[in-house]
């Protein structure tokens, strides 16, 4: 690639701090030239959109958009490590969406579908007038070919193991017609796979375009033929290291067919990613309209500077909503001393998740005892296990009970010191990203108090060496579960472990044949059979007892809503979707967005 020339908003992005930005946009037409002669762009990128249509943020990936967007010459979203959400999310749409706080789902290429009684069938129906953006129809054929090369090419790809567990044939009737074959009863099979509902979902391909090519290396981008072909209403128009811009794309299906309204967002622009401090810089001077989710110091400091700002609950704590994100104190539980389950239960009993609220979040948070989001649908079960939590002392913060089981292991103390057996310290360093930045040195305080050698290490490798399990202890989320707690309880599954060093999808590296075999059987469960909550409640009694991960917050998406260009964002009063721009239900924040001025 030659070499890259002046960004689009060179004039935009403050260096220090400076007026607002003008209503139009400044662009220079010989770089733009370049970039279209470099096969970066196309013609469309030399339009005038005024600011007041522009829709601007930063990349949510720092390893791979820190400095630069690493992955802007591509646009495979099933290369997990490589590929930045930064259009793909919001460009492959869905057979359903799904919004969590009102229950509710959302038909969107998929009119309908239809389990058989056993729940080992699916019938799938497809929305007549879907388009890909080369004009070509969206059928049946298109979401069959998605199932199967996925399937085919497990576990290389996101969601590729998943679908060659539970696929036995896919095939398409017709072009509006899909009829899948499971090897087991899974009634939430197009619900966990194919409901877009924060970042859950499969991105599904045009087959015309990605067969016959090898997945794991498509990079599916080619500007000179089109590529990235996708359904959304946006093309791209720019992509460089520096930025990756969509413009409204016209002809659009949905708006052809009737279905929706075009997007008033005219352009998105999605910028390297920032460290914390410039996004709050850049939200206060209005050259940026939403960002990542910012740490409760920050999110005071915006809402203070810039009346124009406000979040999910407005101006009042907690700022933000529920993700679906609740995260835990995870460990690589294949390597010595976190495979050992005594030692994860006293690490447990020196955490104090209070503390961890109160000083790491300034009180504008919740802590939690289970690896589920407290959602509406999901509450009951936290109830069911109440017992059991109580009995396994999950919530339990006792330095005493912490050191009497290091000292039945063989750990030794010294007054004031560390733990250490055999004459080695039990030392350990959490990998984190940058968001737990706040939370972090709170437990590592904690956790030294104990006796333990803790250390934190945020690096932008850091998933890198979570998926790879070198990151022997680290802070994750789970993007499981919003309905029942199945989905997050597979994530535990011993399918997905891999061997220290081998990639794996999910990191928790955990193994357990009667989990698995109680995990397996709540896939064939439907979410409403009574039967659900009991093996719910066995599969609970093996996972509290063992503790794989330690559960410490809700985790809340205190994301800035800055009104100052544009209107209409959710909220707890109009909870259409979350806000959160990197999760697959992005697209329906971009159609109810409505242009503040003019």
């Amino acid at each position: 690639m030659k070499r890259i020339i002046c960004t689009l908003l060179s004039a935009w992005l403050l260096s220090g701090c400076g007026d607002s930005p003008s209503d139009q946009e400044p662009a220079d037409a010989a770089d733009q030239r370049a970039k279209v002669e470099e096969g970066q762009a196309d013609d469309s990128a030399f339009k005038q959109v005024p600011r007041n249509r522009t829709l601007i943020m930063d990349c949510a990936e720092s390893g791979t958009c820190a400095g630069q967007i690493q992955d802007y010459n591509s646009f495979n979203p099933y290369l997990p490590e490589t590929t930045t959400r930064t259009g793909y999310n919001f460009v492959f749409e869905p057979l359903y969406f799904y919004n969590a706080f009102e229950g509710k789902l959302i038909p969107w290429i998929s009119t309908k579908h239809r389990f058989n009684d056993a729940y080992t069938e699916v019938e799938i129906t497809i929305r007549r007038g879907v388009q890909w953006s080369d004009g070509m129809p969206w059928t049946a054929h298109d979401l069959v070919f998605t199932i199967n090369m996925l399937k085919d090419n497990a576990p290389l790809l996101s969601y590729s193991t998943d679908m060659k567990n539970w696929v036995r044939e896919a095939v398409a009737v017709d072009s509006l017609t899909a009829r899948i074959a499971l090897t087991a009863p899974n009634p939430r099979f197009v619900f966990s796979y194919f409901t877009h509902n924060f970042g859950n979902g499969v991105p599904i391909m045009p087959k015309h375009v990605w067969e016959g090519q090898a997945p794991d290396t498509f990079e599916n981008f080619d500007p000179q033929k089109g590529w990235p072909v996708f359904s959304g209403p946006y093309k791209l128009v720019l992509s460089t290291p520096q930025q990756r811009i969509w413009d409204l794309r016209p002809g659009w299906w949905a708006a052809a067919i009737g279905f929706q309204a075009l997007p008033k967002v005219e352009r998105i622009i999605y910028l390297p990613y920032m460290e914390e401090a410039k996004r709050v810089q850049n939200l206060i001077t209005n050259h940026i309209d939403t960002c990542l989710d910012l740490r409760p110091p920050n999110i005071l400091t915006v809402l203070d500077r810039n009346p124009r700002v406000t979040t999910w609950t407005g101006r009042e704590p907690p700022y933000g909503y529920v993700d679906f994100w609740p995260i835990s104190l995870g460990f690589n539980n294949l390597e010595a001393p976190f495979s050992d389950v005594d030692v994860r239960r006293a690490i447990n009993h020196a955490i104090d998740r209070a503390q961890l609220v109160e000083v790491g979040w300034q009180g504008a948070g919740t802590s939690t005892l289970l690896p589920f989001p407290a959602y509406p649908a999901l509450r009951p079960y936290f109830s069911e296990v109440e017992d059991l939590l109580e009995q396994y002392q999950v919530g339990v913060f006792d330095l005493a009970k912490s050191a009497a089981l290091m000292k039945s292991m063989g750990w030794q103390r010294p007054e004031g010191g560390y733990w250490t057996k055999d004459g080695t310290p039990f030392k350990m360093v959490i990998d984190i990203a940058s968001i737990f930045q706040d939370i972090t040195p709170v437990l590592v305080a904690q956790l030294e108090r104990a006796g333990f050698d803790a250390d934190f290490r945020n690096t932008p490798d850091n998933y890198t060496r979570m998926s790879h399990g070198t990151a022997r202890a680290f802070i994750s989320g789970h993007g499981g579960s919003v309905r029942d707690p199945y989905f997050t309880l597979r994530l535990y599954h011993s399918r997905f472990v891999q061997p220290t060093g081998t990639p794996a999808e999910y990191f928790w590296r955990w193994q357990n044949e009667e989990f698995d075999r109680i995990v397996d059987q709540m896939a064939g469960i439907a979410p409403r059979d009574p039967q659900l909550v009991q093996l719910y409640r066995q599969a609970m009694q093996i996972w509290l007892a063992e503790l794989p991960s330690i559960p410490l917050l809700q985790w809340y998406h205190r994301i800035p809503h800055n009104q100052t260009y544009w209107r209409n964002w959710p909220s707890q009063y109009s909870p259409y979707i979350n806000s959160a721009y990197w999760h697959r239900v992005w697209l329906l924040v971009l159609l109810n967005l409505q242009p503040t001025q003019g």
